[in-house]
Order: C-alpha cells, then sequence, then structure tokens
C-alpha cells in the first residue's frame, strides 16, 4: 500500500495512514519531487510525479499496489493509472478533483478571498477552507506540529509545486482506469468540494464516491474511524 501525500507537505502527511496499516500491509510512503527531504528543481510537472512513482514501483519490485493518494498525491495517483493502466490493484483518492488551472490553495488566492487580510486572518480562513467546525484548535495544532519540520519551503520551492499543477485534466482520459477506484471528500472540504469529487467518481468506470461525515480536506485525520472502515470493505470487496 503506497500512501502520496498532499501539496506542499512531506511524507509525515500521511503517518496517520501509515501506522495504521504497516501492520496489515507492506506499507510505502515517500516525499514527492519538490517536497521533503526529496531533490527540489525549480521546475517539474505532473508528468514528473507519475513518472517517479512507476520508477518507485519498478525499482522497489513493489508488484501491482493499493495505491492511496491525498489531494495533490491523489492527482499523482489518477493521472499515473490513466498512463499505466495496468500498475495498481486498487486506488483510494481522497480529497480530489478532476482538473484546474492550479493547485487549490493558490486557487482560493486568486479569487481574492484573502485580499486585505492580515496574515493572522488569511490562516484562520485557509484553516475555515481545510478543516470541519468540528475539528478542535488543539487536533489541528497537533497536525501541524507534527509535519511543520519537514514541510519548510522557501517561496521559490512553493512556486516550483504551483507551476506543476498548472492546466492539469483528470476527466478526459478517466475511462482508461478499469480498476476499482474509492474517491473519499469530507463534507466540509473547502477545498475540493464534495462535488469535486463526485465528478471524478463518475468519470470513472469501476468507482465508487463517499462523502465523509464531520471531516474537512483531510478526511483521514478528523474521521479515521469511517475512512479505514471505508477503505478496509473497499479493498475486501474488490
Amino acid at each position: 500500500m503506497i500512501f502520496l501525500h498532499g501539496r506542499g507537505y512531506s511524507k509525515e502527511n500521511m503517518d496517520p495512514m501509515f501506522e495504521h496499516y504497516r501492520d496489515a500491509y507492506h506499507v510505502v510512503s515517500y516525499d514527492a519531487r519538490g517536497h521533503g527531504e526529496s531533490d527540489k528543481p525549480k521546475s517539474f510537472t505532473l508528468d514528473d510525479h507519475v513518472d517517479d512513482l512507476a520508477e518507485i514501483i519498478a525499482n522497489y519490485n513493489l508488484g501491482k499496489p493499493i495505491v492511496v493518494g491525498f489531494s495533490m498525491g491523489s492527482y499523482i495517483a489518477l493521472k499515473t493509472a490513466e498512463k499505466y493502466p495496468n500498475l495498481f490493484s486498487k486506488i483510494v483518492l481522497i480529497g480530489t478533483k478532476g482538473g484546474g488551472t492550479t493547485s487549490s490553495t493558490e486557487k482560493v488566492a486568486k479569487e481574492g478571498q484573502l485580499n486585505g487580510l492580515s496574515k493572522a486572518q488569511m490562516a484562520q480562513t485557509m484553516m475555515q477552507k481545510i478543516f470541519a467546525p468540528q475539528t478542535t484548535a488543539e487536533k489541528i495544532a497537533s497536525f501541524d506540529k507534527k509535519i511543520a519540520s519537514k514541510a519548510v519551503l522557501t517561496g521559490t520551492q512553493q512556486a516550483a509545486i504551483t507551476n506543476s499543477l498548472q492546466d492539469f485534466d483528470l476527466i478526459t482520459d478517466a475511462n482508461k482506469v478499469t480498476i476499482p477506484v474509492l474517491v473519499l471528500t469530507g463534507e466540509y472540504d473547502g477545498l475540493n468540494q464534495p462535488v469535486e469529487g463526485k465528478k471524478v467518481a463518475d468519470a470513472l468506470p469501476n468507482a465508487r464516491f463517499e462523502t465523509i461525515p464531520n471531516a474537512g480536506h483531510i478526511a483521514f485525520f478528523e474521521n479515521p474511524t469511517k475512512v479505514y472502515a471505508l477503505i478496509d470493505t473497499f479493498v475486501r470487496n474488490n
């Protein structure tokens, strides 16, 4: 089971799932290109991420893994399956969307939703986009503390990540992905709303869509019990 983290994070982003499944599966997690401890080139694309994942699977003889992608990681997972339809056995997409002109966080800024706000107000606005209202400040702080040291990026590095997600499309070739896919979106996800995840599921020949209650963008952190139950059923029944 391979875990793919979100934009601007590192592999530690997926630690909750990694730890949960490590006794049941051979689990793999890595820092995507431009993130964490991986190389940070000035320019790269979503296709580079795709080839990185394919090479990791080949070099480590991982067979046909189950791939779990969160946010940007979900884009990488689906784009890889479109290019290499027989590479995976199953896919789980969490907090996904079918394409766009840029990353979801950058989209918030470009739409002017942060205009005129102080840094503190910007942070609060983004927290409201990412987390469900029920998620406590203490829980959010525990998540941020765990990943903060490994997710530090310069402005130039952030820009390279943003540019890598310009004008990507996961819908046009979605019909090539015939393996089972589970699409999960938190009901309060303000970055990639449930309607976006539903569009992806509807474009796939063999997909199931579920909304995660009491969760925002990082559904596996906010409502792990529901997420793990759905994944376990999905894997067992397929």
